[in-house]
């Protein structure tokens, strides 16, 4: 099978600064959206590529028109190439290989115009496209599974509004097990902040921690994950195992298991991340302080109406986290036949 280089059928422009203010459209940066536009300059089922900086060759796919920022180049397909094709050809490439710099990590046109791939046909380009794309679909219906479930949650515990109020800390307690990281199993899940999706109350996203190198916090399934350095990123959610955690994570467990789904709901909330916003400690890396959660005075529709909640919020994360699970899978055979299908 020749080869042909990549040049010859994908076209690259760097993205622009300074997108439109509105929210037509998704704004693309190096490791993906971060907000969006009034505008687009790449057309849909473009590819966009990480360009500089630490996720430079971070490679993402766009079905719809988006903006992209100048920390990311656009990869469009020339006349006769398949969309999606190139999106799945420049995962298999592995990018983040052919950086150059050590400071501020940068790819370039020229480095890109000049990798060299095995050259597919129409029909083979399609047919690979289709099996891969058809995983990656699955995955993003699971994952508006899990953006329903939040909203969901969301919505009904905003629209309580009951009389009473209590504190945090009378539903849920800090965990303090710290665990050295001699005492670590490589195998234990670990969830650090970047684990931790923004104002996502679900976390189905952990590592090992055979690289772990510092001391950690246990936590376990149910428990709630805070996190407390720089919390107006509105990182709180509910871990669906066991495992450790980052020491800039606060570890929550309720008190009544019964209580839990009202606990996720106020933590996760925008009142307490603007509260705990607001009292962090430190300018630049402000940290929250647990006793200025536990103080923080939330709505409580009383015990029966909060175990309802709990029972609501139970078979809603339930759903979340056997989508999560089967998305796992997914993603791993949709990592299996990638190099299979594009040599």
């Amino acid at each position: 099978m020749a080869d042909v280089a990549l040049g010859e059928i994908v076209t690259f422009a760097n993205g622009r600064p300074h997108p439109t203010p509105g929210t037509a459209y998704r704004t693309y940066g190096a490791n993906g959206v971060i907000g969006a536009s009034g505008e687009f300059n790449a057309a849909a089922h473009s590819t966009i590529v990480g360009r500089v900086g630490t996720y430079c060759g971070t490679v993402h796919y766009s079905p719809e028109p988006c903006w992209v920022t100048d920390n990311a180049i656009i990869a469009a397909p020339k006349q006769g190439v398949n969309p999606r094709y190139v999106y799945y050809l420049l995962r298999r490439l592995g990018l983040n290989r052919y950086r150059i710099g050590s400071g501020q990590p940068l790819l370039t046109h020229g480095i890109l115009n000049r990798l060299t791939t095995a050259r597919l046909t129409r029909a083979e380009q399609d047919s690979a496209a289709s099996a891969l794309g058809a995983l990656d679909d699955k995955i993003a219906v699971n994952g508006r599974i899990a953006a329903c479930a939040d909203a969901l949650v969301r919505a009904r515990y905003d629209a309580s509004a009951p009389r009473t109020s209590t504190r945090i800390g009378d539903l849920g307690e800090l965990v303090r097990s710290t665990v050295p990281a001699a005492d670590l199993a490589g195998t234990e899940n670990y969830i650090a902040l970047e684990h931790m999706p923004k104002r996502h109350m679900w976390l189905s996203t952990w590592t090992d921690a055979s690289s772990i190198t510092s001391a950690k916090r246990r936590f376990a399934s149910g428990d709630i994950l805070f996190g407390k350095l720089r919390p107006y990123f509105h990182k709180a959610g509910l871990a669906f195992v066991d495992g450790v955690a980052s020491t800039d994570i606060l570890v929550i467990r309720p008190k009544d298991p019964a209580h839990r789904g009202w606990l996720l709901a106020a933590l996760s909330s925008d009142a307490v991340i603007a509260h705990a916003s607001a009292v962090g400690d430190g300018t630049r890396m402000p940290r929250a302080r647990w006793p200025d959660i536990a103080a923080f005075e939330i709505p409580w529709p009383g015990d029966a109406a909060a175990r309802r909640f709990t029972e609501f919020t139970a078979a809603l994360a339930a759903r979340v986290q056997a989508a999560a699970a089967e998305t796992r899978t997914l993603a791993a055979l949709r990592d299996t036949l990638l190099p299979q299908l594009i040599p």
